[in-house]
């Protein structure tokens, strides 16, 4: 087996742009190289976060390639090739070096590689610098020169490698810096560099592998000729034996045929006991099983039959009471009498019909509570008149607050404190802005909504300190049975959403009943929230998932932009 070491920086290390830990052996090259190569292959990745030629990173301890370039080749000896992917990091502000001073090192790195070891030499030239690298998180280490710099190292390297006979593969002619930071690999460009390698590696080993396999094949026909010869012996030998194996047979099968013709008729008799047997319990069971399943339908019949009648008395309560409040109504407008007493006695004989009917329903639960108690409490209700109620006064002051310009400040303010169940230090919402009822809705301080902000809270919406909404933000509480006789009787529900502090929502994003958002998140544009969201990350798309943490390196990079405002 040959063994390959891969000396090399970050990209092959395996540093990920995305979130900065390391691709496993799966994505990384050296780890795609070893199971391209083989079994006659083992590819050791000595990759080395930060890594130079032979610079000392004033930032970065123990980054110096020259220092330990000769105790990696001793901790894997023996060693058959050795790849050396360096150069990027030389590439620093700090090292002010040009490509050509870079390429001098190196060579002095290949004069110590081959001092100490007969190994073959590849020398690979990194990827391009990313054009936009000077915009990055890298920004203070890279700028425009070293982006044209790194244009320069491959002719440099191609001479160094044909000065000290090695091989040499541009990797910039292969794989592309990430748009991430302009510098790393992603995992399909690891991929491509893994594939070139292969083809390199398999080139330089091309004689010695295109031996091995003639000797293989070789060894494989003699040892198929043995085979051959080896299986035509055991095929007399076997032929052999079977012929007196069958003359023993021959003499042991008349003896046992007997035997066995005597145990078939006993084990037959046996059976057809068994087998009457078990049909008379199949069939005892049979008719068990008829008799409970026909329980069992008649249970459920009566079932559906008691619910069916529980909400028509239900539905009919509530549409006499409807109606009677109407005719109160009529009643006090015509007439000025009391509506009670030309309806009945006190509360009316009406009111006393849907009170009775409410009574007998409450033992099954229906009507054990008002329909906005059973609203807030998750459970099936009926908007009545209470709720058409208040959602008409939360409409009068949405219609109001829609209609104040950007100088009314305090006057949306105080319409907001009158609106919502708490309100925190200097709300902000554009017009228009909708709700059902407001009375339901809680945020927290420095809360800010673009235009057409909607919020049905039919149960509690409860937000936090610091969350800002992009336009169209939509916030749904209200759920519908599936079923849809039960739908159709005008029943819903209502599930509570929460959102933590500082949350960022983008525009046009639809957040569903039940959905709970934790502190510090970020969710895009467009998005529909259907499941929880955990704190810290930044999440998208339709349904909405979470496509990353919201790491130190976000807070490292937006502390450096303001210093910049």
């Amino acid at each position: 087996m040959r063994r390959v070491l891969c000396f090399g920086d970050s990209n092959t290390y395996g540093y990920s742009p995305v979130d900065g830990q390391r691709y496993g052996d799966d994505i990384n090259w050296p780890g795609v190289l070893d199971r391209l190569l083989g079994d006659k292959f083992e590819v050791i990745n000595e990759g080395k976060n930060g890594r130079t030629v032979a610079f000392d990173d004033p930032y970065k301890e123990g980054c110096n390639g020259m220092n330990d370039i000769e105790s990696c080749i001793e901790d894997h000896e023996p060693v058959d090739l050795v790849i050396i992917m360096l150069g990027t990091n030389d590439l620093k502000v700090y090292f002010d070096a040009s490509p050509q001073v870079i390429a001098e090192n190196l060579r002095d790195m290949c004069k110590i590689v081959q001092k100490k070891t007969d190994a073959k030499i590849i020398l690979a030239s990194p990827a391009l610098l990313g054009d936009q690298i000077e915009f990055s998180p890298l920004h203070l280490e890279f700028g425009r020169t070293q982006v044209d710099y790194s244009f320069e190292l491959a002719p440099y390297f191609e001479r160094v490698a044909k000065e000290v006979g090695a091989e040499f593969i541009d990797l910039a002619m292969v794989a592309m810096s990430s748009d991430v930071d302009c510098l790393h690999l992603m995992p399909e460009e690891h991929a491509k560099v893994a594939q070139a390698m292969r083809d390199k590696v398999l080139w330089i080993f091309r004689e010695e592998l295109a031996r091995e396999a003639r000797e293989e094949e070789e060894a494989r026909r003699r040892a198929e000729e043995e085979a051959r010869l080896r299986e035509e012996q055991e095929r007399e030998e076997r032929e052999r034996a079977i012929e007196a194996e069958r003359e023993a047979a021959e003499r042991a099968a008349r003896l046992r045929e007997e035997q066995e013709r005597e145990e078939r008729e006993r084990a037959i008799e046996a059976e057809r006991m068994a087998a009457e047997i078990a049909a008379r319990q199949r069939a005892e069971e049979e008719a068990r099983l008829r008799e409970e399943e026909e329980r069992k339908r008649v249970a459920r019949e009566e079932a559906d039959r008691d619910a069916e009648e529980g909400a028509r008395l239900r539905l009919q309560a509530i549409l006499k009471a409807t109606e009677n409040e109407k005719l109160k109504e009529e009643v006090q407008e015509n007439g000025g009498l009391d509506a009670d007493f030309v309806l009945g006695n006190d509360m009316g004989e009406a009111e006393q019909e849907t009170a009775g009917t409410a009574e007998v329903l409450g033992t099954g639960g229906f009507f054990a509570s008002s329909e906005k108690e059973k609203m807030l409490s998750g459970k099936l209700y009926i908007c009545d008149a209470t709720l058409r109620a208040e959602a008409a006064e939360a409409r009068k002051i949405t219609a109001v607050y829609n209609q104040t310009t950007n100088a009314e400040i305090s006057k949306r303010t105080e319409l907001l404190t009158r609106l919502f169940k708490k309100v925190g230090k200097t709300p902000y919402i554009e017009p228009p802005f909708r709700c059902d009822y407001g009375s339901n809705i809680t945020v927290g301080d420095e809360f800010y909504a673009n235009f057409d902000c909607i919020m049905l809270d039919c149960a509690n919406i409860k937000i936090g300190d610091h969350v800002f909404f992009g336009p169209k933000v939509n916030i749904y509480t209200t759920c519908h049975p599936i079923y849809a006789p039960v739908r159709n009787q005008q029943l819903e529900y209502a599930k509570e959403v929460t959102i933590g502090d500082d949350v960022w929502i983008g525009g046009n994003v639809t957040i569903n009943p039940g959905v709970h958002i934790g502190n510090n998140v970020v969710i895009g544009s467009g998005s529909v929230i259907t499941a929880d969201i955990p704190d810290g990350v930044v999440a998208a798309g339709n349904p909405c998932r979470i496509l990353r943490r919201i790491s130190e390196a976000d807070k490292k990079y937006w502390e450096e932009q303001m210093t910049l405002v």
